[in-house]
This record gives structure tokens, C-alpha cells and sequence, in this order.
């Protein structure tokens, strides 16, 4: 199959957290993949016309970075890969800055109905307050998302779209281990919770736990750390890649106990015991939002000492890993769906469907084309 895939960047499987790019190699072994960023998305349309691609795979994340993908997805309808479930800051400071403000007044309403005052004029917005996701759930033939209970409930919001779970596969990064050294590292990846996790290593190393925190470069951090800590907070649906790469390189993994975790066999650190009713071996420690310094304080006490609680979990995980998320794992769920995908239309346009996300750029020619009474099938719809 012939793919056109959007992205932010270039892919560069060498970097453990670009989880995609894994995806988009494995998958080079079977299907023609060219990837389109900012840099040369321009040449889609004419390759298109030439050529056509038999699928245009987007993906979609709440930054600048992606803001050039929605006139694709909107105008070719592939597939959709939420990397987020919330893409209004995104959206919003697009059509702001293009000071389109009757678009993303109509854009916002078809999404989430009247705006309770005037649409602000300018950023910052409340981030995370608004999805905005009913759009590209509509414009796409299929959306994918990374994990099964967002894949129900987007479902059950937008009976009209096609919403699948694929899993997550991460390439393997070889870690070394700790086996007698006096002091345990614990490696931060999600950047925004640094401060957090130092004072919980901090506290820790009050009570005489030998700890240190690293919040390096991914590479060095899953190379080189004891323990990851992975802590994304608010979670707005993103993939737990940190997570996964800390379990490819076999290394243990405290993780918070959310949506995004729950069907992981993990310990409480409370107690030191499985939590749930899931028989596996726990793969994870997982600390409740709600207690998340004092919990994580206590695991990294705990992991500090228990160099045979930490190899156990590290074994447990990386298996897990080598189970269910490897970039093979990934790759035969995307050719599954890529296969059920490429004969399907998007699903209908619904009647409150905002005009400016159908036009094509061809309006003002048509009007002045109707004033005069001609018609020109270069410009047909």
C-alpha cells in the first residue's frame, strides 16, 4: 500500500521516545511510506494528483508543530493518530493568529456548542478545558488512540466516527544495570514533574535513602538510570511511551496509577502488594494521584535497598515489553487497520458541519466564474 504520513518531524527510530517512528520502519517492510512535515507538505498535492496515495495517515498532538496537518486531514480524510485528546490550544492559536475568528468561533461551537462569552482574542487559553476533538473524529475515515477505554468512550461520544485502540511499540534501549553500586539513580522522562520527583528523592534521602535523581537527555536517563520514574500529569490520553521504553530496557518503572495504567499488573506502595485483582507479575510500582510525593517517597525508599525487588521488576517489565510493545506488536496492528481503513469514505458530513473546514481555496473563483455565467472543469467540485 501506498502511504502518505503526516508528522512533526522526520522520523529517527534511533530515538527511544519517537515511538512512531519505530512504527513507520517496521511498517517500510511491507507498505510504501513517504513521510510529509512542515518542510515539504506542500508537494503532497501535486505527488497526490499524479500519483494518488491510497491512505494519508495524520498525526495529531496539541502543538504548533501539528497545526500544519489539519488542511490534510480535512481535505484527503486518512487516518487520524490522536496523540492527545485535546487539540484546541493547538487549533485555537492557529486560526487566532490567522485572525480568523469567525472560524474558530463556528469551529468551537460545532465542537463543544455556544461559547458562554466573546472568543477571546488572544492566548493563553485554558488548557485542557476543551477537546475540540469532534472535527478530526469526522473528518477521518478512522481514529486511532492508545489506549481501549478512550477507545470506548470516544466511541460512545461520536457514534458517527470509527474509533480503534492500536498498541504502542517502542524500540528496545540496552540498559545497564546497577547490580552493587551504593547509590540507586532514579531517571526523570517526563520533564514537567522534575521538581516533583527531587523533592520526593529528597525526601527520601532524609530517612537515609542513597538516591539520586537524573533528569538527562531520554538516551542517557534509560541507559544509565536505576529506576524511571514516569509521572505525565494531568493525562489527556497520550501514549505511555516513557513508560514502555523504561520497561524495554529493563528497567523498573514507577508510573501513576490512572486510566492509562490500570490493566498493568503493578505493586502499591503503600503496601507493597499487587493492587487490583490482575494474576500477572506486577511489571510496574504505581502511586495514587492523590498521595503522589509521599507515595513516590516511599518507593524510592523501598527500590533504594531492595536491589532484588528492583531486578525482579525490571526482569517482569522488560518481558511484558517483549510480549505487548514492541515495534512488531505495533506494526501488526496498524496492517490490520490499514487494511480496514483504505476502502472506507469518511463517515457523513453532519448538517451543522462549519463551511470553512470544506473550502478548497477555489471560492472566490467560483463566484466571479458565476457572475459571468461560466464554468470551468478545472475548478468542478
Amino acid at each position: 500500500m501506498k502511504l502518505a504520513w503526516f508528522r512533526a518531524g522526520t522520523p529517527q527510530p534511533t530515538r527511544p521516545l519517537d515511538d512512531t517512528a519505530a512504527l513507520i520502519a517496521e511498517l517500510r517492510s511491507v507498505h510504501d511510506i513517504e513521510v510529509f512535515t512542515a518542510a515539504n507538505a506542500h508537494d503532497f498535492v501535486w505527488k497526490n494528483f499524479r500519483a494518488p496515495y491510497d491512505l494519508s495517515v495524520c498525526e495529531l498532538d496539541n502543538s504548533a508543530a501539528h497545526a500544519f496537518i489539519w488542511p490534510y486531514l480535512l481535505h484527503y480524510g486518512g487516518v487520524v493518530l490522536l496523540r492527545t485528546l485535546v487539540l484546541h490550544d493547538s487549533r485555537a492559536a492557529a486560526l487566532l493568529r490567522e485572525r480568523r475568528m469567525q472560524d474558530y468561533a463556528a469551529e468551537f461551537a460545532f465542537n463543544h456548542g455556544p461559547w458562554p462569552r466573546r472568543p477571546p482574542t488572544a492566548l493563553p487559553l485554558c488548557h485542557g478545558k476543551w477537546p475540540m476533538l469532534r472535527v478530526p473524529l469526522l473528518a477521518s475515515r478512522v481514529a486511532i488512540v492508545s489506549h481501549p477505554s478512550t477507545a470506548a468512550a470516544l466511541q460512545e461520544a461520536n457514534p458517527g466516527a470509527r474509533v480503534r485502540f492500536l498498541r504502542t511499540g517502542v524500540q528496545r534501549v540496552q540498559g545497564v544495570r546497577n547490580v552493587q553500586g551504593s547509590t540507586v539513580t532514579f531517571g526523570v522522562l517526563s520533564t514537567d514533574r522534575v521538581e516533583m520527583v527531587r523533592r520526593a528523592v529528597a525526601e527520601a534521602r532524609e530517612t537515609g535513602a542513597a538516591a539520586l535523581a537524573d533528569d538527562s537527555s531520554p538516551e542517557r536517563v534509560l541507559r544509565e538510570a536505576d529506576v524511571i520514574v514516569s509521572l505525565p500529569w494531568p493525562w489527556f490520553g497520550e501514549a505511555q511511551t516513557p513508560a514502555l521504553a523504561a520497561m524495554a530496557a529493563g528497567k523498573p518503572v514507577i508510573v501513576l496509577e490512572t486510566a492509562a495504567t490500570a490493566d498493568w499488573p503493578a505493586l502499591d506502595p503503600q503496601t507493597w502488594r499487587p493492587r487490583g485483582l490482575i494474576p500477572e507479575t506486577p511489571i510496574a510500582v504505581s502511586i495514587d494521584p492523590r498521595d503522589e510525593e509521599h507515595s513516590l517517597a516511599l518507593a524510592i525508599r523501598r527500590l533504594t535497598t531492595d536491589a532484588t525487588l528492583r531486578a525482579r521488576l525490571g526482569n517482569a517489565a522488560h518481558a511484558w515489553w517483549r510480549a505487548h510493545a514492541t515495534p512488531r506488536h505495533a506494526a501488526d496492528d496498524w496492517g490490520r487497520l490499514l487494511a480496514e481503513a483504505a476502502p472506507l469514505d469518511p463517515p457523513a458530513r453532519p448538517s451543522d458541519w462549519p463551511v470553512h473546514l470544506s473550502a478548497d481555496g477555489t471560492e472566490c473563483a467560483h463566484a466571479i466564474l458565476n457572475e459571468c455565467g461560466v464554468t470551468v472543469d478545472l475548478l468542478s467540485p
